[in-house]
């Protein structure tokens, strides 16, 4: 016969097994009329490629070029005061949804800014300037020599001179007027809602 003690052992066996047999271990099915928990997915970078507003729209890149010259080149002598002193061909992509005017202005920085073109009122829509052109509705202001519209490099003879050719694309109009003075459109352009710009530079050097 078993003793007292070995009968003890075999009943706290038995009930630890019977205290398990429902512990959480094993799925039983839900009673009936309940419903199940929402199941979380986590948002990987997969799902949120799928997901309605997540992400970034990447904003218009805003270009200009010209067919004259290349970026940080020399400028043909043509569009200088040893040339014809014509305007260059420009060219321009990626014009911002929202813009209402842009404006093109040429500097000097290597003679203390001076200012060799301001051509505001440039419609939206326009993707360029031909050489010598200004396009109907175009409104030019008087540039560093007194003159209104274009003026070519002429710097005096030494090292090359930059010219700096900006393009603004504007949410309001800049509110240049024609003949302005040149400092005066800088400040009224620089000063306005900027929606993008663009810089292309151009260099000339005169020969001796």
């Amino acid at each position: 016969m078993l003793g007292m003690r070995t009968w003890m052992l075999l009943g706290l066996a038995a009930a630890m097994v019977a205290g398990c047999t429902h512990d959480g271990r094993t799925l039983r099915p839900p009673p009936p009329g309940a419903t199940l928990p929402a199941t979380t997915v986590p948002l990987t970078s997969t799902t949120a490629a799928l997901q309605p507003g997540v992400g970034s729209v990447t904003p218009a890149d805003l270009v200009l070029t010209s067919s004259a010259f290349a970026a940080n080149a020399v400028m043909p002598v043509e569009l200088t005061c040893d040339g014809t002193n014509v305007s260059p061909s420009l060219q321009w992509t990626g014009v911002p949804t929202g813009t209402t005017e842009l404006v093109l202005t040429v500097t000097d920085p290597d003679a203390k800014g001076l200012v060799h073109w301001v051509i505001a009122g440039l419609a939206s829509v326009l993707r360029g300037l031909g050489p010598g052109a200004a396009p109907e509705g175009a409104i030019e202001a008087t540039n560093g020599t007194g003159a209104v519209g274009w003026t070519g490099p002429c710097p005096p003879q030494g090292p090359a001179h930059h010219y700096v050719f900006t393009l603004y694309a504007l949410s309001a109009p800049s509110g240049v007027t024609a003949g302005m003075p040149a400092t005066e459109a800088i400040v009224r352009v620089t000063g306005a809602s900027i929606l993008a710009e663009t810089t292309l530079t151009g260099i000339y050097r005169r020969q001796p």
